[in-house]
């Protein structure tokens, strides 16, 4: 019968050691070769703590339990802190730690010069000393051992890589999927919608936030929760995150059963906060998990920036198509052409500050040689304000077809302002000027409903403000007005404006103001009405010096020639 210790038991032993590239086989394998052939109960087999796959960075260097049989009360994966041993150590040269486990006999796993494992055997069962000739052949199976084992960990080590890589494969093509996904959405709850979807079924974490803030300098808001509801101070305790979780943000998350808070970058800073809660398996985050939600919340913050970006462009869009619409109302509105009398010259000019103005005026031809001017300033900008003009206009040409000779102008003024408080809001208001002319003998009958009093500049200079009337439209129902009246004799002009003109504004933040008007209309007074309203408009341009209107700007000039 061969001894059990001899080169061919050493040689097979090998064979079956290296036949394999399965680390739980070789080292479950040489134990059970060492400890049958030396009739042991127990052993172990201990792997360097460098040499462990994702070792724990900052522990200090030991072995780790990779196998054991026999009663050691050492479990798989348990830390084991003792330093490698020069060579066999046997007894009390046994360190403490595995002497106390009933290990006997401990030889080093080397390979390229170093120690990579510990072979840790108990006692023999009859209780008598291992011989030498045992222990040359522990020395031997265990030094035929570390290639095999060497190999089979560089293999695992290989195969666990080759996983790393396909889940970042995976991990890669599922952001691309997602991508794709948040690139088509154009709608900022469903960016969010599908961000919570994946949370869940990606992680299976049930609990999420998203904290949104338009800059860095802003408060969060929730823009998304699933089973957390955090107050302003949990809010403001969160906002100073940049990178790691520190400080009142560490009892926050603890407070709210979170796992993780992971800012959100875009070129403006840290704009989003995305939180998580824990996995229901209870399996904790690594490194790559939480490179993969960062990455896949900033996927959804650039989506809701871009589904932010579409709805301000289709609301400008709208605005737009509203302020096209309400610049069309009010064209129609104004006279395309003025009208002609042989015995008045007219000229007119309309500036609207924005795309749409809130000024309006009229000139209506009546019968008997009859002229009806209006002038009017709507408040508020926009549809509103040209849809409210359009009422006025529709009133006054109301009451207009049925002016006789004699109408009474301050009773009609009165019904329209009735009709305003009536239809409008009480932030809706008209300051208005109306008269009507008789062309022929100049004579003027006019109500001025707190509107800028237009001026009445005589040929030799003197200026008479027009002010006869009221209160502006709409704002009490009940109003009387006063009538006024005045003549327009040859080389006398009226000058119809609102306060865009004499509140036109110098770089210097001075008013244009009516003394200015005066004294421009004055100086002017001897041109034609076209002519003398052009060097108004140009001396009110030159007071601007190319600052912007603030406000929409009328003039309307009527000279009597004869």
């Amino acid at each position: 019968m061969a001894d059990r210790f001899d080169l061919t038991s050493v040689v097979e032993a090998s064979e079956v050691l290296n036949a394999s590239l399965d680390l739980d086989f070789v080292l479950n394998n040489l134990l059970l070769v060492a400890m049958s052939r030396l009739l042991v109960g127990r052993g172990v087999v201990l792997l360097a703590e460098h040499e462990r796959a994702a070792a724990r960075a900052g522990n200090p260097p030991g072995f780790w339990v990779a196998a054991a049989k026999g009663p050691l009360g050492l479990p798989l994966g348990a830390p084991v802190e003792v330093g490698a041993p020069e060579g066999v150590a046997e007894g009390d040269a046994v360190p403490e730690a595995l002497r106390a486990r009933g290990v006997a006999l401990l030889l080093p796993i080397v390979h390229d010069g170093r120690a990579v494992g510990l072979v840790g055997l108990g006692r023999k069962a009859t209780g008598a000393p291992f011989e030498p000739r045992e222990v040359a052949f522990a020395r031997s199976l265990v030094g035929v051992a570390a290639a095999a084992v060497h190999n089979a960990r560089v293999a695992g080590q290989l195969q666990r890589v080759n996983l790393d890589l396909a889940a970042r494969v995976q991990e890669l093509d599922t952001l691309f999927e997602l991508a794709r996904a948040f690139a088509a959405t154009l709608d900022r709850a469903d960016a969010l919608k599908l961000l919570g979807y994946t949370l869940m079924g990606q992680f299976l974490a049930e609990r999420h936030a998203v904290l949104l803030r338009p800059s860095e300098s802003a408060p969060y808001e929730v823009a998304a929760a699933r089973g957390v509801r955090l107050d302003a101070a949990a809010l403001d305790a969160l906002a100073p995150l940049r990178d790691g979780v520190e400080g009142a943000a560490v009892e926050v998350l603890r407070a709210h059963g979170l796992a993780l808070a992971l800012p959100l970058r875009l070129q403006r800073g840290v704009l989003g906060l995305l939180l998580v809660g824990p996995r229901a398996t209870g399996r904790p985050f690594t490194e790559a998990d939480r490179a993969f939600l960062t990455a896949l919340g900033t996927l959804a913050l650039t989506s809701v920036e871009r589904a932010g970006l579409v709805e301000a462009r289709i609301e400008k869009e709208r605005l737009e198509e509203e302020m096209r619409l309400a610049r069309s109302i009010q064209e129609r509105l104004l006279p395309s052409d003025l009208p002609r009398s042989a015995n008045l010259d007219l000229a007119a000019l309309a500036l609207a500050s924005r795309h749409v103005a809130g000024d309006y005026f009229d000139l209506l031809p009546l019968p008997g040689d009859r002229l009806l001017v209006a002038v009017a300033d709507v408040s508020g900008k926009g549809t509103p304000a040209a849809l409210l003009m359009a009422n006025v206009q529709a009133m006054l040409r109301l009451q207009a077809h049925d002016f006789g000779d004699g109408a009474d102008l301050a009773a009609a003024t009165a019904r329209i302002n009735r009709v305003v408080c009536e239809n409008t809001e009480a932030t809706a208001f008209i300051t208005f000027f109306w008269g009507v002319l008789d062309t022929a003998t100049g004579r003027l009958r006019y109500v001025n409903a707190g509107h800028n009093p237009p001026r009445l500049v005589r040929a030799d200079g003197a200026v008479e403000p027009l002010e006869a009337g009221g209160l502006i439209l709409g704002v009490l129902p009940h109003v009387r007005y006063e009538e006024g009246e005045t003549a327009l004799a040859p080389g006398d002009l009226l000058a119809l404006y609102t306060d865009g003109v004499t509140e036109a504004l110098s770089p210097a933040d001075e008013e244009y103001t009516e003394d200015r008007l005066d004294a421009a209309l004055v100086r002017h007074r001897a041109r034609a009405a076209d002519a003398l309203l052009a060097a108004v408009r140009d001396d009110v341009r030159a007071w601007a010096d190319g600052r912007p209107f603030g406000d929409d700007l009328t003039l309307l000039v009527l000279k009597r020639t004869a």
